[in-house]
């Protein structure tokens, strides 16, 4: 049966809770679909908006106005460790890949902390956000980290590059390790809220919400300003829908508005049409979605259901609404904490059709990070790995009678035996005998071994099996050398006349330039001779002689010293 959960998030409140099975709660895990119930909790947290990251094993939840990190384990239901850091936590979020084996942190101070739960590994960057990080997200190729502050920035990070131990070499013109790799500044007032598209291609959008009630869907890839939406109050929590049709905001006031990217008519995709760039989007406060009561309070998280038909939103007053998107109005409310909602995360569907696997890996035990000065990245050498960077993880065979294997898996039964297996310390015997017997070597190794457990028939037809194989890849590595060498001639044969054609082109720019130096000899030579005509018909008119028959003379004279200079210079050609 399919199933949609959802894990809520609630702050401290001094509020008695109604029921005794919520005190002291602050982490919930509900179900959605089929029918709503509250599934699970975990005690003592109290987180702030964006606050919470969930992975496939565990939850992590930053605690408000403290410097620590509390995590609990999903698969055993209770808290697995408390993590201390040294500021504090204001924004957090999971990457790398769908077990969450890194955990991003933006703190107090402007920075973003890198933490690696399976090795300890702890990556700090540069404090380049003036104020704290209100938000932090990770893009669905977990190649990208955007990270949104109080000082009206947007900093996008390589994960990769913030992971590598290979760092680039700082300069004058270049950026210093652990930097952002690039910034949007397009908002005016602090940014509270960042939501990033579904694509893991080539291009992506980010939508960025800020106190000066402005949204922007924007490039993070390059930067670049896609649409500009002008929001009736400041959006405190966004959703983007499953297939990027939409996004949500929630407001101070509770309620919720969605902003239709198709809305306005369009040859081309709406976001990519250059006409509607560069006009702002007004959005009318007459179309946002009222709360239920007027004591809901702030809607400070947003998420949508697998089908994008449902949207949820957690409140001030404790309470998570379901708005039904089609009908765009609230639907129900679907769970009361009585504490201040503070983030809400869809949890993948269950129950769907997932291929048979025989081997899945589970981050088992969560390692703290390490204060250990050998893992600090200024004192390794560049691409060093520290020696005692260690991995840990927990793998596990699949228990489901539906994805066990059809043939038996020698790797896996070896891996889930109790001890080493009987069949490979025969075998590793085997293959050190074999290599201790003289005129023997590493390749007959295996075929000896190969040779114990086979009567004589088969061992002949083994042999002529390998012996035609062996003739095969002969035969193969002839054509392939022969393939060579004939590129190696081609090779050749194209340099050299690469090589020609390069002299051929400058020989011709050679009398291209021999014929320009002319041309402008030439051109010197008529300005000089236009110079002296016009002087010697002043003069002749000056004394009261006819200039035009001293023009004349000096015409015909210039004519019989040209065609005697160009006759010479026909020679040399």
């Amino acid at each position: 049966m399919l199933s949609e959960c959802f894990v809520a998030s609630t702050a401290a409140s001094a509020k008695t809770p109604a029921s005794a099975s919520l005190r002291d709660v602050g982490i919930c895990l509900h179900e959605l679909q089929p029918s709503p119930t509250l599934r699970s909790t975990f005690k003592k947290s109290s987180t702030s908006p964006n606050c919470l990251a969930v992975s496939a094993s565990h939850v992590f939840a930053a605690q408000a106005e403290k410097a620590t990190v509390h995590v609990y384990s999903r698969e055993k239901g209770n808290q697995e460790a408390t993590v201390p850091f040294p500021e504090r936590i204001r924004s957090i979020a999971v990457a790398g890949s769908k077990n969450g084996d890194i955990v991003v942190l933006g703190t107090e101070g402007g920075r973003l902390i890198l933490w690696e739960v399976c090795t300890g590994r702890q990556v700090a960057t540069t404090a380049s956000h003036l104020r704290p990080v209100t938000s932090v997200v990770v893009d669905p190729s977990s190649n990208f980290i955007l990270s949104g502050s109080s000082d009206a920035s947007v900093h996008v990070w390589s994960l990769v590059d913030l992971l590598s131990f290979t760092k680039p070499p700082s300069g004058r013109n270049q950026q210093p390790p652990n930097s952002p790799i690039r910034t949007f500044s397009n908002h005016r007032a602090a940014v509270s809220a960042i939501v990033v598209g579904h694509s893991t291609g080539r291009y992506n959008i980010a939508i960025s919400a800020a106190q000066d009630n402005t949204a922007i869907v924007w490039d993070y890839r390059t930067g670049h300003v896609l649409r500009n939406f002008l929001l009736p109050a400041s959006a405190i929590s966004l959703a983007l829908d499953p297939v990027d049709r939409a996004f949500y905001a929630g407001y101070e006031d509770g309620s919720v508005q969605s902003l239709d990217f198709y809305k306005e008519q369009s040859i081309q995709h709406p976001l990519h049409n250059p006409s509607l760039q560069a006009t702002p989007a007004q959005a009318s406060s007459e179309d946002r979605w009222l709360p239920p009561s007027a004591d809901s309070g702030a809607a400070h998280a947003l998420t949508l259901s697998y089908d994008g038909m449902t949207l949820l939103s957690g409140h001030e007053n404790g309470k998570v609404y379901s708005w039904n998107v089609g009908r765009r109005k609230y639907a129900s409310t679907v769970a009361d904490f009585t504490h201040p909602v503070t983030n809400i995360i869809m949890l993948p569907l269950e129950g769907l059709y997932q291929q048979a696997t025989n081997l899945k890996r589970v981050a088992h035990t969560i390692i703290k990070p390490k204060y250990d000065h050998t893992l600090l990245e200024n004192t390794q050498a560049a691409g060093t790995v520290p020696a005692d960077y260690e991995f840990n993880t927990h793998l596990l065979r699949s228990s489901s009678p539906s994805e066990a294997p059809a043939e038996s898996d020698w790797f896996m039964d070896a891996f889930t035996h109790s001890s080493f297996p009987a069949s490979l310390i025969e075998q590793g015997l085997s293959e050190l005998t074999a290599m201790s017997l003289p005129g023997s070597d590493t390749v007959s190794a295996p075929s000896m071994n190969v040779a114990m457990d086979v009567d004589t028939p088969g061992k002949d037809s083994q042999i002529a099996s390998l012996e035609n194989e062996i003739a095969t890849l002969k035969q193969k590595v002839s054509v392939s050398d022969a393939a060579r060498q004939s590129s190696t001639d081609e090779i050749t044969k194209l340099r050299s006349n690469l090589a020609n054609l390069h002299d051929h082109i400058n020989e011709l720019k050679a009398k291209q330039e021999q014929s320009q130096r002319d041309r402008i000899r030439r051109q010197a030579r008529r300005e000089e001779r236009a110079t002296r005509r016009r002087e010697a018909w002043f003069a002749a008119e000056k004394k009261g002689k006819n200039g035009d028959a001293v023009l004349r003379r000096m015409k015909a004279e210039d004519e019989s010293e040209t065609s005697g200079s160009d006759d010479q210079s026909s020679d040399e050609q």
